[in-house]
Parts: C-alpha cells; sequence; structure tokens
C-alpha cells in the first residue's frame, strides 16, 4: 500500500511501474526521490488523498503482467554488488544516451534550419537548453568512468568517500533542472501541428532521453549511492 508518508524513492523501489504515473505527472523520483511523496504532489499543485488513491488503484490493487517484470528488475539491481552494479549503469545507460544525444543534436540542428522561420522562439532556446544537457551529460559520464566509478569499486568495503558521492549528486540535480527547462519548453515534448516528420523525431527522441535519464539518476541516487555508503 502506497502512503503518503513514504518517500517518492521507495515508492519507485516498491512499485517500479509507478515511473510511467509519475512522468505523466512530472514528479520527480530521482533528484527529488528523498522528498515525501505528498511532499512531491504538493510542489507540483496535486492533491495527494486522489492521487495516492490513483496510484493504489492501478499499481497496488490491479498490477499488470509487464508490472511484475519491472519490479524484478529492480529487485535484482538492488542485489547486484558495487562493481556489477556500476558495470550495468554504463553499459545501459551511459552507452544508450550517448547514442540518443548524438541523434537529438543532428534532429534539432536539421529542425532549427527547417522551422526556424515559424518557431524560433520555442527551437532557439531549445537548442541552448539541449546543447548544455548534452555539456552536463558528457562530462558526467567521463567523470563517473574514468574517475569516480574506478574509485567507487576500490574502496566500497574500506574508505568511502562521500564527497564523491554528494558531487554526483549535484550533477544529477543540474541535469534534472535542464530536463525540467527543456520539458516545458517542448510543451511536454508536443510538437507544434505544423511540425515535420524530423521535428516530431526530436521530441520523441528527446523523451526517451529523458525518461532514460530519470531511471539513470534513480539507479544511482537511490541504489548505487547507499549502497556504496553503507560499504555493501
Amino acid at each position: 500500500m502506497i502512503t503518503d508518508k513514504m518517500k517518492v524513492t521507495d515508492v519507485v523501489k516498491a512499485y517500479p511501474e509507478a515511473v510511467e504515473i509519475f512522468n505523466d505527472f512530472h514528479i520527480d523520483y530521482c533528484c527529488g526521490g528523498k522528498d515525501a511523496l505528498e511532499e512531491a504532489l504538493l510542489k507540483q499543485g496535486i492533491e495527494s488523498k486522489s492521487f495516492i488513491e490513483l496510484l493504489n488503484k492501478k499499481i497496488v490493487n490491479q498490477p499488470h503482467k509487464s508490472d511484475k517484470r519491472q519490479v524484478l528488475a529492480v529487485e535484482q539491481l538492488a542485489k547486484m554488488d558495487i562493481p556489477d552494479l556500476i558495470d550495468y549503469i554504463i553499459n545501459t545507460h551511459h552507452s544508450k544516451e550517448r547514442i540518443l544525444l548524438a541523434e537529438i543534436d543532428e534532429l534539432i540542428n536539421k529542425v532549427l534550419l527547417a522551422h526556424y522561420e515559424h518557431h524560433q522562439a520555442q527551437l532557439v532556446p531549445l537548442h541552448g537548453l539541449f546543447s548544455d544537457l548534452k555539456k552536463e551529460l558528457q562530462e558526467h559520464f567521463a567523470k563517473e568512468e574514468k574517475l569516480i566509478f574506478p574509485y567507487m569499486k576500490k574502496s566500497y568495503a574500506g574508505n568511502q568517500d562521500v564527497g564523491y558521492v554528494r558531487e554526483l549528486e549535484d550533477e544529477h540535480e543540474a541535469a534534472g533542472n535542464l530536463i525540467k527547462e527543456i520539458t516545458a519548453c517542448t510543451n511536454d515534448f508536443t510538437a507544434p501541428d505544423d511540425g515535420c516528420a524530423s521535428y516530431r523525431l526530436a521530441f520523441k527522441k528527446l523523451q526517451e532521453l529523458v525518461k532514460d535519464v530519470y531511471i539513470h539518476i534513480f539507479t544511482e541516487n537511490s541504489l548505487l549511492f547507499p549502497k556504496y555508503e553503507g560499504g555493501n
């Protein structure tokens, strides 16, 4: 049973299928995962009682087959040791997001040229926000893969440096803030009626990237970092 006092991250750990609903209502379950659900809903101006009733009805009381697979995936990640979990993050999220960043970069530049005359008010700020996000993520990946993750693999059973964890959490928050601006700039990834196929594909790929980054950040903030700090 989901309650208003549960942390958002604990809701996702117990019921990963809540991610889709949280995405729809812009509930921050990665950087804001430590907030109580009631507090997270208040930030979005959502009435908590009816929303939590919806969660319990759709997720707890009527689980779907796919939901069980998602719950199992979280359970498997939670059981991984730190080196394996780090490798999973790199191979699953870093790899996918690098590909998406390259694809979206090409698409946004193409759309900016094709639709500049009529949609510059949206596309110019979007181009800047995406460029900032791409830079933030690429530098973050490099820092993790070449410095912090190798250190974490060696030190998790002994002298942990939680300063590295705080550093990565700050970078996650910065990426999360950019994502929120991108979501608003794209009208929740809704292309204009006169948008071409590339315009719509760019928004679809952006939404795919955002969803993966959120899961990526959740996996680090809520699974990897607590495990590292606990010396597991």
